[in-house]
């Protein structure tokens, strides 16, 4: 059997988006997340537009109405020590698509809740499968119809197919501090588990030589920036304090 090359479809497409929480409510254990954007409005950098009614179908076949197939992952792994649970109800608000889901009490399950109670986690992504799309005259490709697989909490903004790891590059100063100051807080308080807490500990690198590269800008010569200089902050002692209260917390 010869399979046509020419143009070759991925059985499942990824779609992230940034400020996704509604509302987390720690005393129903309840998320309330906009996990895709919709309409006009939202055209990606793949130039792809998916229409308010794209997910009708799917989530009447397929969500918690119907067959109950849909998943809330952590990252698009579809493996069981990822799987927070299925979403209790998914419906279209405005120009999002909207999840309920009450993350399962496993040692995944509580570390997401307080990753969302602390602020880390801002972004949701959904994996599907395109069943009908047109291509406009301008080159814009309009999704009509689309298998919904699962609806994804990530950390960074992953896309499965080109992993990204870091600090977004669109961050301020102060939006990157107030990041910092939220990374401490947990890793000196947090209740996670050895595997959170290693993540956290890679956000916090992360944000450290972002902070370091921003501070190296603001104080290079003036032939080379126009910034006012502003003295160069030295965290190269922090990741050995929070590893030894870290430490102190496991033991």
């Amino acid at each position: 059997m010869r399979i046509p090359i020419t143009r070759m479809k991925r059985n499942i497409q990824y779609k992230t988006l940034d400020g996704g929480i509604k509302d987390v409510d720690t005393q129903s254990r309840t998320l309330k997340i906009a996990i895709a954007s919709f309409g006009e409005a939202n055209l990606d950098r793949d130039r792809d537009i998916i229409l308010h009614s794209a997910a009708t179908k799917t989530i009447k076949e397929r969500g918690p109405k119907g067959t109950n197939e849909i998943w809330h992952l952590t990252d698009h792994v579809y493996l069981m020590e990822h799987a927070l649970g299925k979403f209790s109800d998914l419906y279209v608000e405005g120009d999002y698509l909207i999840g309920i889901s009450s993350p399962s009490r496993t040692r995944l399950g509580n570390d997401v809740m307080e990753l969302y109670v602390d602020g880390h986690i801002n972004q949701h992504s959904i994996g599907f499968g395109v069943i009908e799309e047109e291509q406009r005259k301008d080159g814009v490709n309009i999704i009509k119809q689309i298998a919904l697989w699962e609806g994804s909490t990530v950390l960074w903004g992953a896309n499965a197919n080109t992993p990204t790891f870091g600090v977004a590059k669109s961050l301020t100063k102060a939006e990157a501090s107030s990041m910092l100051e939220r990374t401490i807080k947990s890793l000196r308080n947090g209740h996670y588990s050895d595997e959170t807490f290693s993540l956290l500990e890679l956000q916090l690198k992360a944000i450290q030589q972002y902070l370091l590269d921003i501070d190296e800008k603001a104080t290079a010569p003036a032939s080379e920036t126009t910034q006012p200089v502003v003295k160069a902050v030295d965290y190269s002692g922090l990741l050995s304090e929070i590893k030894s209260v870290q430490n102190i917390y496991k033991n």
